[in-house]
């Protein structure tokens, strides 16, 4: 490790990503103690609990607030990454624009995965492996980066959305028991959840591989069966009727609970930059319906409840998430929202994240 060392002590701006992972490993406190300081860590949900310490895991949302001077500032020199996938895309753009010198990418199988077109080395060895490894040989002082990613994304706002898709989500994550699985499925579910803080005790899961909503239901569903916690699914319409037939299986428990997001279509379309909405344009790209599946969760044994304002959102979501008195059936809650006010308010949440950044200083 000796050559490795030496050059990773050589830079002062270092990162760590931290992709998707379903192990959930915890660091020993000696280990966590002298690798948290040396570098700024950042993770998503998916990630789980796989780094020494407490990562950052709202910097999607810190890179749109920032200026080109902050961004530039934040520019890592070394880049480290282990595990596999990553969501964000404006992270992935940040990297690809603003290259560091070094980038390392450490996995058991040794494959070459240059994800910001700037890999250099590739260290075939378990990641944690590594980490611990390394965590004696660094030298003993604390570099200031870390602390400009932490204190910026701290300076943050957690986001207080009106009745929508978003307060949804927002909800049953703040409401979530200590120990639980949560299934995020795929396009807006797994954006918006980013928003949010997760304890670290939850365990999350999402069908990534690809950029589609195929299978998400499937995956939970199956994961459940097997499982002997709470699990959580929150589904977007779309994702759900592609994959209803999930819910034909024999082994529906009642530790599955299931949040369905039903705005009438597939609403994150709407939300694309430079793309203009007509009446052709909904019916063949946002897929709008007015579909419900009430029907087809009491057909298949599912308590059901169906929401349309905050105040029933309240009240639903305090019994969907309560554990002293179980359910003897599977919980299935279906959330109506208006699309077109969930991308306003989408829209509206960065619009004053902008401004509201322009008061902090690095």
């Amino acid at each position: 490790y000796n050559e490795l060392i030496k050059r990773l002590n050589q830079y002062q701006k270092r990162m760590i990503i931290v992709g998707q992972m379903n192990l959930i490993y915890l660091f020993e406190k000696k280990y966590s103690k002298l690798l948290y300081k040396h570098f700024a860590w950042l993770t998503e949900h998916i990630s789980n609990q796989t780094i020494p310490g407490i990562p950052v895991k709202n910097f999607d949302v810190a890179l749109y607030a920032m200026d080109e001077d902050t961004q530039e500032k934040m520019v890592p020199e070394l880049l480290i990454t282990y595990g596999g996938h990553v969501v964000s895309k404006r992270l992935k753009n940040f990297l690809r624009k603003n290259p560091p010198k070094e980038h390392w990418h450490v996995s058991a199988d040794g494959e070459v995965i240059d994800l910001y077109g700037s890999l250099t080395t590739v260290i075939e060895m378990d990641p944690f492996e590594f980490l611990e490894k390394i965590a004696f040989l660094l030298e003993n002082k604390t570099p200031q980066y870390p602390l400009l990613w932490e204190n910026y994304c701290k300076g943050l706002p957690q986001p207080e959305f009106p009745y929508s898709e978003m307060a949804a989500i927002g909800a049953l994550i703040k409401a979530l028991p200590e120990q639980c699985a949560l299934h995020l499925a795929n396009s807006s579910v797994i954006r918006y959840a980013q928003l949010f803080t997760v304890a670290s005790s939850v365990e999350v899961c999402c069908n990534r591989g690809t950029s589609g909503i195929e299978g998400s239901l499937s995956t939970a569903v199956g994961y459940a069966a097997a499982s002997d916690k709470l699990n959580f699914v929150v589904i977007g319409d779309l994702s759900f009727f592609y994959d209803m037939n999930a819910l034909w299986n024999g082994n529906l428990h009642n530790n599955l609970r299931i949040l369905l997001l039903n705005n009438g279509g597939g609403e994150i379309f709407q939300a694309l930059p430079g793309f203009k909405m007509n009446e052709r344009t909904h019916r063949y790209v946002t897929a709008s319906h007015q579909t419900s599946a009430e029907g087809w969760a009491t057909e298949r044994g599912f308590s059901y409840s169906a929401v349309h304002n905050a105040e029933e959102l309240a009240a639903a979501m305090s019994a969907f998430t309560q554990t002293e008195q179980p359910s003897e059936h599977p919980l299935f809650m279906e959330v109506f929202t208006d699309k077109a006010e969930d991308v306003r308010l989408l829209k509206e949440y960065y619009h004053q994240l902008k401004n509201s950044s322009q008061a902090q200083n690095i």
